[in-house]
C-alpha cells in the first residue's frame, strides 16, 4: 500500500516505518523536522521523506498516488502548545482537517488520525468511546476540535480516529517528555523518581503496540474501521503506582511531593479488541526494561542539554 504519514520523523514514526516499508508499504513522510529525520534511511527505494510543513498548502500535493494518510504531526507537548498558541492550533487544530479533505478529493479511502485520551479530560472512570469529550489543556483542545472537523460529512466521515494513551518505550527518535519515559530519565540521570501526589491516573501503551495498531488499520477492511473511534490502551495506573514500579526496578529512590496536577485520564480499550482482534502484548515494564538497554548502551548522552528529547522547539510563531 502507498501510505503518506505526516510527522513520521517524530517519536511514533521512527519506530512505525522501518515495520511498515519491512511489510511492504511504500512510504512517503512529510515532516518539518525540528527534531531531525528520525533516522530514516533516505536509500530505500519504498521511502520518500519531504522536510516541509504541514500547514503549507502546496504540500497538499504528495496525496496524489496515495491509498491511505497516517496524520501523526502535532506540537505534541503542552508545554509547547502554551507557549506557541497560535502554531498549537494550526497544526493540531486546523491542518488535520486541511490533510482529511484533501486526501478525500485525492480519493483516499482510509485517513487515519493520530487523537489522544487526553481529549476526554481528567476523569476516575474508564473512558469508553462514546465518553464525552471534554478536554482541559491546549494540546487536549487542539486534538478534540481536529477530530471533530475531520469527521464532518463535507470533510472525511469515514475517517478513523485513534485516541492513543501516552506512549513509552524506546525509539530512534527519543523522548523524554512522556510520564514513563520521564521517570526512567530522573532513575536513571538522578537516581530518584519524583512525584507529585500520585494519586493521579494516567493510561499508557507502549510504542511497539501502538505501532502495531496502526499497521492493524492499514489492512483491517474498511467497514470496520469507516468513521470509527479507537481507544488504545494497554495500562490504566496512578502515577503513584508507576513510579513505584520504575524505581524498584531500577533501584531508585521514590520522592513524594504534594499534588500539583488534578487530572486523571483513564481509558477502556474494549472496542478495539471486540472489533478488531486488537490486544496489546506490552506492558509498562517492557518499556522500562528497553529504556534502562538504551541508557545503559550509551544512547542519549546528549539529553541533558539537548532539547529534541524534550519536544522543545525554539523559534514558533
Amino acid at each position: 500500500m502507498n501510505a503518506l504519514i505526516t510527522g513520521g520523523c517524530g517519536y511514533i514514526g521512527a519506530w512505525l516505518i522501518p515495520h511498515l516499508l519491512a511489510d511492504g508499504h511504500k512510504v512517503t513522510v512529510l515532516d518539518a523536522q525540528h527534531f531531525g529525520d528520525g533516522s530514516l534511511s533516505k536509500d530505500n527505494d519504498s521511502l520518500k521523506v519531504v522536510k516541509g510543513d504541514v500547514c503549507d498548502p502546496i504540500q497538499y500535493s504528495l496525496c496524489a498516488g496515495q491509498e491511505a494518510v497516517i496524520y501523526l504531526a502535532s506540537i505534541s507537548s503542552n508545554e509547547m502548545c502554551e507557549k506557541h498558541p497560535k502554531a498549537a492550533k494550526a497544526v493540531n487544530g486546523l491542518s488535520p482537517v486541511s490533510w482529511a479533505l484533501s486526501a478525500r478529493l485525492h480519493g483516499i479511502k482510509r485517513f487515519i488520525y493520530a487523537a489522544s485520551v487526553a481529549a476526554y479530560g481528567s476523569s476516575d472512570k474508564d473512558a469508553n468511546e462514546e465518553a464525552p469529550l471534554a478536554p482541559t489543556t491546549g494540546y487536549a483542545k487542539g486534538k478534540a476540535a481536529a477530530e471533530s472537523g475531520i469527521l464532518q460529512s463535507t470533510v472525511f466521515p469515514g475517517a478513523t480516529i485513534v485516541r492513543s494513551a501516552s506512549v513509552c518505550g524506546f525509539s530512534q527518535r527519543q523522548r523524554f517528555d512522556l510520564t514513563v519515559n520521564k521517570m526512567v530519565y530522573d532513575a536513571m540521570m538522578k537516581g530518584v523518581v519524583t512525584v507529585n501526589g500520585g494519586e493521579q491516573k494516567r493510561s499508557h501503551v507502549h510504542i511497539k503496540d501502538i505501532s502495531d495498531f496502526y499497521k492493524l488499520l492499514l489492512k483491517a477492511p474498511l467497514k470496520k474501521i469507516a468513521g470509527e473511534v479507537f481507544n488504545v490502551v494497554a495500562e490504566n495506573q496512578t502515577v503513584l503506582e508507576t513510579s513505584q514500579l520504575v524505581a524498584a526496578a531500577l533501584k531508585a529512590k521514590l520522592e513524594i511531593k504534594p499534588r500539583s496536577d488534578n487530572r486523571s485520564y483513564s481509558v477502556d480499550g474494549t472496542k478495539a479488541r471486540e472489533i478488531l482482534g486488537f490486544t496489546p502484548k506490552k506492558r509498562v515494564a517492557d518499556a522500562v526494561r528497553d529504556l534502562k538497554i538504551g541508557f545503559d548502551s550509551g544512547y542519549w548522552q546528549d539529553s541533558e542539554t539537548n532539547d529534541a528529547y524534550w519536544n522543545v522547539v525554539h523559534g514558533l510563531s
